[in-house]
C-alpha cells in the first residue's frame, strides 16, 4: 500500500469553506498539485491573502492538455476537472493510503470534490491517517494550551518556513516528517 500525502488551502475554518489548492505527494515520488480557478473569492480574508494567494503560481497550465503519464502534475482549472484530472491520476496506483497533517478540514474537502467519502476512488483505503497524532504519540508535541507545545513541521524539518501554507510543499514536507518520525 502506497502513503500518500495530502494538503488543501482553502478560504477559511469555516463549513462553507471552499479549496484554492490542494496537492498530494507520494512516498514513491509522484505528485499532484491543482489550484482551483473557482473558489469563492468573497471568502477571502487578509491572512490569505499575505499567507496562501500570494504563493499561488500564476503561470499553471489548465487541465486541458495536460499529459498524464508524468510523475509531477501541476495545473490549474476549475473543481469539475480537478476532480476528473484528479480520479485519472488516482489510477496509477494499486491501493493508497492517504496521511495528512491536522487533517480535519482537508479529508472533508477531499471526500466533498469526489462528491462525499462514499464516492472517493475505489483504491483509497476510506480511513485517513493524522500526521499530528503520529507526533504525539510520539511525544513531539504536548498539548498544554491551544497553541503551545507544538513543533514546527518545517523547522522539525529543516525545511524553508516561507514556503508554508502552499499545499505542495506542506505535503512535501509532511512526507519528510513522516520518515524522520519512523527512523525515531
Amino acid at each position: 500500500m502506497i502513503k500518500i500525502f495530502l494538503d488543501t488551502e482553502f478560504t477559511g475554518l469555516h463549513q462553507k469553506t471552499t479549496l484554492i489548492s490542494i496537492a498530494l505527494v507520494a512516498e514513491t515520488g509522484e505528485e499532484f498539485y491543482a489550484e482551483f480557478t473557482d473558489y469563492d473569492t468573497s471568502q477571502i480574508i487578509p491572512w490569505l491573502e499575505g499567507n496562501v494567494l500570494n504563493k499561488l503560481n500564476k503561470k499553471l497550465p489548465k487541465v486541458l492538455g495536460i499529459d498524464l503519464t508524468q510523475t509531477k502534475i501541476h495545473l490549474k482549472g476549475n473543481r469539475a476537472e480537478i476532480k476528473e484530472t484528479l480520479n485519472k491520476w488516482f489510477t496509477r496506483f494499486e491501493f493508497v493510503e492517504i496521511w495528512s497533517d491536522v487533517l480535519a478540514y482537508d479529508w472533508v474537502l477531499f471526500c466533498e470534490l469526489f462528491g462525499g467519502a462514499l464516492a472517493i476512488p475505489q483504491n483509497i483505503f476510506y480511513i485517513p491517517f493524522d500526521l499530528s497524532t503520529l507526533f504525539r504519540i510520539k511525544g513531539m508535541i504536548e498539548p498544554s494550551s491551544k497553541y503551545a507545545k507544538d513543533i514546527s513541521r518545517f523547522d522539525y524539518t529543516g525545511t524553508d518556513k516561507s514556503k508554508q501554507h502552499h499545499a505542495l510543499e506542506d505535503a512535501r514536507v509532511q512526507l519528510l516528517c513522516y520518515d524522520k518520525m519512523m527512523k525515531i
